[in-house]
């Protein structure tokens, strides 16, 4: 059977009750529906079923808005004018839409999961002298928590800019302001600094769990984002046991079957398992709803899907193309070109290849069982060069750059044929486009666009039009502008219901411009 570690359902946000359901056997849980903290923490099961809760809301998250948002603001989406993504493709959302308040709520459930055990450390380590689990464990315990934490705040602050920190039991139940955007990123940086030091390296600690290198990994995504280069560089020298696959496996990063690979750092798990109807569509984390809906959005219904903008930024001989997107005129695909497209319970092309249940020979549905992979060994490589560009280290940047074009048996830049392709890297400028380049199609349809393009300063740019078939037509006429605005859209409306229920925050503290 396969495993998953995001199976616990937790629905109380502040954990005054909680209400563990085990979804997996190989996972110890005492199950209870009055789990108070002065009676819990006596044994490993326990320490363990606390710090699973811990994971459950990013499979909340991941279910459809934790893509939708991110993707279909992005130009690698176009959206079918499907309500759930059409919003954000156009720039026309606002702050009473549900889908939001619901991503909102599943992001500070998982923090307020995550303070349940870093709150109690003091309870874990006076019962590691007399129960089953050692003073290791409780570092292990606390350093997960502290990396979810920080990646559940990372969700939040990316999406929303400045919001509450709750970073205890205490203060919990109380209304809490917004802090500041930089607030809220050096609260980040402290929670993965000591997660680096508290966790199990890989190979050492349960598939599927924090580890040191993810840790590492997201430590220095946040110090290239907040442009601390040398403190980027540092950490992202500590990721290692990680290696790129082979290009004949290349399509294990995207398959059910090729979950925690040597190139997967973080996945949110999923096994396939869905409960009554309604539990499959509330987004609740109520239940047993052990699916996404990825699969379905972005290849079944297309949804989402790949714009001509993302599919003409492949160069003609990149296997990556065929191995991210569906083209119309493609005949067949999957292993052993076993299916003709389009595919069963598919419309017509061109539907996003990645992530989707096509690659074991499934049909498409909505119960998808294929992990979220939220961040690759390719990535790190990616902002690895990223970060020695900025620190003047020009070659050592055209090197990780050429480590994933080695990979897929590309060119490499540096040579006349990337120099007649466009893409010379003779200067810090032209690097920085190969870098962008690079990103756009290693990375296409994996929640990184959007985000990029914000940091490069780059998103009015590339997001004022929309990326159909006359995104570079020099016309203007023909060229169909979004609503996009930098001063606005960088981020979403903090939602309505929370402005109306918290007392700390009032319209004022809304996001500019709605």
């Amino acid at each position: 059977m396969k495993r998953t570690r995001f199976n616990l359902m937790m629905p109380s946000v502040f954990l005054i009750s909680l209400f563990f359901i085990a979804c997996d056997d190989d996972v110890p849980v005492e199950n209870t529906n009055a789990l108070n903290p002065e009676i819990f923490f006596e044994s490993l099961s326990q320490v363990e079923a606390a710090v699973n809760a811990s994971y459950n809301q990013f499979q909340i998250i991941y279910q459809r808005n934790g893509y939708i948002f991110p993707d279909a603001m992005s130009d690698e989406v176009v959206s079918s004018g499907d309500p759930n993504f059409a919003p954000f493709n156009r720039f026309e959302f606002n702050a009473t839409l549900e889908n939001i308040a619901q991503y909102w709520t599943a992001c500070f459930n998982g923090v307020g999961a995550c303070n349940f055990v870093i709150g109690n450390e003091e309870r874990m380590r006076t019962n590691a002298a007399t129960s089953d689990f050692s003073d290791t464990d409780v570092d292990d315990a606390l350093g997960q928590a502290y990396f979810l934490r920080a990646l559940y705040y990372y969700h939040l602050v990316k999406r929303f800019g400045g919001v509450p920190l709750k970073l205890d039991l205490e203060t919990a139940l109380e209304d809490t302001p917004r802090s500041t955007a930089d607030e809220v990123y050096g609260r980040m940086i402290d929670d993965l600094v000591l997660s680096s030091q508290l966790t199990f390296s890989k190979g050492t600690t349960e598939t599927g769990r924090v580890t040191k290198e993810a840790a590492y990994a997201l430590l220095g995504k946040i110090y290239l984002h907040r442009e601390m280069y040398s403190e980027a560089q540092q950490a992202f020298n500590n990721v290692t046991n990680h290696s790129l696959l082979p290009l004949e496996n290349y399509r294990d990063n995207f398959s059910e079957s090729g979950e925690h690979n040597d190139e997967s750092m973080f996945e949110v798990g999923y096994n396939g398992e869905v409960g009554t109807e309604q539990e499959r569509w509330a987004q609740t984390g109520i239940g047993t709803s052990e699916v996404t809906f990825h699969s379905q959005d972005y290849t079944g219904w297309a949804n989402a899907r790949p714009s001509s903008k993302v599919i003409a930024e492949f160069e003609e001989d990149d296997p990556r193309l065929n191995t991210a997107i569906l083209i119309d005129d493609t005949n067949t695909y999957g292993p052993g070109d076993a299916f003709q497209f389009p595919c069963p319970g598919c419309v017509g092309g061109p539907v996003w290849y990645k992530f989707s249940q096509l690659y074991d020979e499934q049909d498409v549905s909505e119960n998808s069982g294929v992990n979220v992979r939220i961040m690759r060994y390719a990535d790190v490589i990616l902002m690895q060069a990223e970060v020695e560009m900025n620190l003047g280290n020009d070659q050592a940047a055209i090197d990780f750059l050429n480590q994933i074009r080695d990979r897929v048996g590309m060119p490499r830049y540096g040579t006349a044929t990337m120099d007649a392709r466009g893409f010379p890297v003779n200067t810090p400028d032209q690097i920085f486009n190969a870098i962008v380049h690079e990103r756009f199609v290693e990375l296409s349809g994996e929640q990184q666009r959007f985000d990029d393009l914000v940091r490069w300063n780059l998103d009015d740019l590339e997001l004022s039009i929309f990326p159909d078939a006359n995104f570079n037509n020099p016309d203007e006429s023909l060229r169909v502008t979004r609503n996009y605005d930098p001063n606005v859209h960088r981020v979403m409306p903090i939602p309505q219901n929370e402005i109306d229920s918290n007392t700390a925050i009032g319209p004022g503290d809304q996001n500019p411009g709605y």
